[in-house]
């Protein structure tokens, strides 16, 4: 027995196997077959008996066959009309033809065990529309069947082994399928030994077939609606309307800054997508397309805070323009205190800012101060009570480097307009 299980193993390994070969091939469908099997050792055309003339009561099932389960098949498509495949059977065999007057001849529960292998040939090609495809095929196997009272042929062999040999077989049968996955099969196999210890024998099997190629997931060529022509699908296309690229989802980019035109601000312009595709000409983190001064730095919508502040005089200068006036008010009241009244030195303002550490370069001149202010991050340096203080810090950067630095002014926390605050030194007066 111990040959037994060795040889039901090997069955079972050759067909998994087999099977693991699947993903190798796509296009050309494998096929899993699940049958049982009757094995018939009677018309095999011998004339001695318990065995007779070939296709004698051939269809005797409850005198003849040996009825089992199960028969594993895996088949491989090559062709339109060619398959490959390789089965393993399994069954006891308890019936061993006929004596006269005695039409049931019993053996004492036999293993058989089968592989075999082989070539089919479909007669109405597998392409073909039709459900039903008959098939004849030819090949070769190896059979084992434990010695019984029939076939004790070989020298030196236990009685309850099993004794194996080659076969030649031929086969006719033919596929029904259900639907593209699932299927019948039914066949009849002749299995011709050359060895006399090894009975010729009739295997017919039935069973279920399983298609197991993936279904396909995409869509027929003529079957895509494509309405632009740009390659992409309209189901995909969030730009159907319009040719464009397949790394913006179908959507052009005009101007070829990565950005598609439906999302940028400046479609004709080459720009940047934290300008949401304009660019900002004078870096002052404004875009030129919302930059009231798009060439000079500014931090009010784009512009110097000076340019943009305009306040009506009260008390003096009335006829001087706010730059003549910063410099009059700090010629005559520089040194003027007013309480409330504080001035800043403003360094940078940027909409994507650096490191404070960026301007260490300033550290003896005094503490750096960053604040966020109207989107945008601004460099500030001291609380200075007097003007001419404050222009004296004012030229002590721009000697370092940073040409545009510029004073501001705040009156009890709040910033007020230069004029504003150069109004206020001459009231003091």
């Amino acid at each position: 027995m111990k040959n037994y299980y060795k040889s039901l193993t090997i069955i079972f390994l050759l067909i998994i196997g087999t099977q693991s070969l699947l993903a190798q091939e796509k296009n050309k469908p494998w096929v899993l077959g699940v049958e049982i099997n009757a094995i018939d050792v009677y018309p095999v055309g011998e004339d001695m008996n318990p065995q007779g003339p070939y296709f004698d009561e051939f269809f005797n099932v409850s005198d003849h066959w040996n009825i089992s389960f199960p028969k594993l098949t895996i088949s491989k498509y090559l062709s339109d009309n060619f398959s490959v495949n390789l089965s393993g059977s399994y069954n006891k065999l308890t019936k061993w033809g006929e004596f006269p007057n005695s039409p049931k001849v019993k053996v004492n529960n036999l293993t058989y065990i089968g592989v075999d292998g082989m070539l089919n040939y479909f007669l109405s090609g597998l392409s073909k529309p039709s459900k039903l495809k008959p098939f004849i095929g030819v090949g070769f196997g190896y059979t084992w069947i434990e010695q019984g009272r029939f076939n004790t042929f070989s020298n030196g062999i236990n009685k309850d082994e099993l004794v194996g040999a080659g076969t030649v077989n031929g086969a006719i049968g033919a596929n029904y399928w259900i639907d593209n996955r699932i299927g019948l099969n039914i066949q009849t196999t002749y299995k011709h030994s050359f060895k006399e210890y090894l009975a010729k024998h009739w295997q017919h099997s039935l069973g279920v077939v399983i298609n197991l190629a993936k279904k396909e997931s995409k869509k027929k060529e003529e079957e895509i609606k494509d309405r632009d022509g740009d390659g992409i699908p309209d189901e995909t296309d969030v730009c159907p309307d319009q040719p464009g690229l397949e790394t913006l989802k179908g959507c052009p980019d005009a101007d070829g800054d990565g950005i598609a035109d439906k999302d940028d601000a400046c479609p004709d312009i080459y720009g940047f997508k934290e300008f949401d595709g304009c660019k900002d000409t004078d870096g002052d983190g404004y875009a030129d397309n919302i930059d009231d001064c798009p060439e000079v730095k500014g931090t009010l919508k784009g512009c110097p805070e000076e340019e943009e502040l305009e306040v009506v005089s009260a008390y003096c200068f009335e006829d001087l323009d706010e730059i003549n006036a910063y410099f009059a008010a700090l010629e005559r009241d520089g040194q003027i205190e007013v309480k409330g009244l504080e001035f800043k030195v403003q360094v940078g303002a940027y909409k994507t800012p650096p490191k404070l550490s960026y301007f260490d370069f300033l550290q003896d001149i005094g503490e750096i101060n960053m604040i966020k202010e109207n989107e945008l991050t601004k460099f500030r340096l001291g609380d200075y009570k007097t003007l001419v203080e404050t222009e004296i810090i004012r030229l002590s950067v721009i000697e370092k480097g940073v040409k545009d630095a510029f004073v501001i002014a705040f009156f009890n926390g709040a910033q007020v307009p230069m004029r504003q605050a150069i109004e206020m030194l001459c009231g003091k007066e």
